[in-house]
């Protein structure tokens, strides 16, 4: 079926998205070799980025949502666009907590609760957008709610969730945010905050009713309008080119050493781990460039 993105209108008051990005997150977690904590935080932090970047006004517009709570997990990065072509790494893969308190997978101390979410919006302007908030939970979904909130003044809920198969698969991955336009009145605010008990059950609605069904049975009652279908992809878009400009960043010495000591460099993309070799030859040809230029 392959993942979906929904975006509607609640009562004509309240925008609403929700998303199922299942295979984006089993992607990635084959490609970095996640422990199961890790994949729930990348899960989670994929869905919410995917759905912040449906957000996005412009095809050419891109975001970047960081997350570092001063966890164990440490850094967690999720990249996009408009047209949800999406890539995100947990820095450290094989972060393992004991069971918290509930007898679950401890997302929040992974990834912890002293530090920031930072979201950087390109927006084809002259300086990207940045806004930074703290860490409130480390669970990621109330985290990107009070980032809406004191960085967009945009009152959200956001649900976000992982399971996980017992092969430590993906079962689904998805996520929820409503958020209720100007002038929202009070009888369509009071609707959806009975909901917020039926969204946190979204994903047990999403399995077997898909993204369209379990708003449907969430949201039962309100006038929905489906305003637009996208289907999020999982998409690492560096190359050789790219890789070339990172080998220049580290400047003359640096270069220099690499060629003398190893005989060439390796370069491995964070978001999709695929290797970059270059060779003593072809870092001298970048210095000589950069020096002609």
């Amino acid at each position: 079926m392959g993942d979906i993105l929904i975006r509607a209108m609640l009562n004509n008051e309240a925008s609403v998205c929700a998303c199922d990005i299942s295979e984006m997150t089993e992607t990635a977690r084959k490609i970095h070799g996640t422990m199961p904590v890790a994949t729930i935080i990348l899960g989670r932090a994929l869905a919410a980025g995917t759905m912040m970047a449906s957000m996005l006004k412009n095809k050419q517009d891109q975001l970047t949502l960081m997350i570092n709570g001063g966890g164990p997990a440490g850094t967690i990065m999720v990249a996009g666009d408009a047209k949800l072509r999406m890539k995100g790494y947990v820095a450290n893969p094989a972060v393992n907590l004991p069971a918290n308190e509930k007898g679950t997978f401890d997302i929040e101390g992974a990834v912890g609760r002293k530090g920031f979410v930072t979201v950087v919006k390109d927006l084809g302007l002259r300086e990207p957008y940045t806004g930074k908030t703290p860490v409130l939970t480390g669970g990621i979904g109330e985290d990107i709610a009070n980032y809406f909130l004191v960085s967009e003044q945009q009152p959200s809920i956001v649900y976000v969730n992982t399971w996980l198969e017992t092969d430590m698969s993906i079962v689904n991955a998805g996520g929820v945010i409503v958020r209720p336009l100007p002038g929202c009145s009070e009888e369509t605010l009071k609707e959806i905050e009975k909901r917020t008990g039926e969204i946190a059950n979204y994903a047990v609605y999403m399995l077997p009713k898909g993204v369209r069904g379990a708003l449907e049975q969430i949201f039962a009652g309100m006038d929905m309008e489906l305003l637009e279908k996208q289907q999020p992809v999982w998409r690492c878009d560096c190359s050789r080119e790219r890789l070339k400009e990172v080998v220049l960043s580290l400047g003359k010495s640096e270069i220099e050493d690499m060629i003398e000591k190893d005989g060439g460099a390796e370069l491995v993309c964070r978001f999709c781990n695929t290797k970059y070799w270059f060779s003593a030859g072809e870092l001298a040809a970048l210095l000589k460039q950069s020096t002609e230029e």
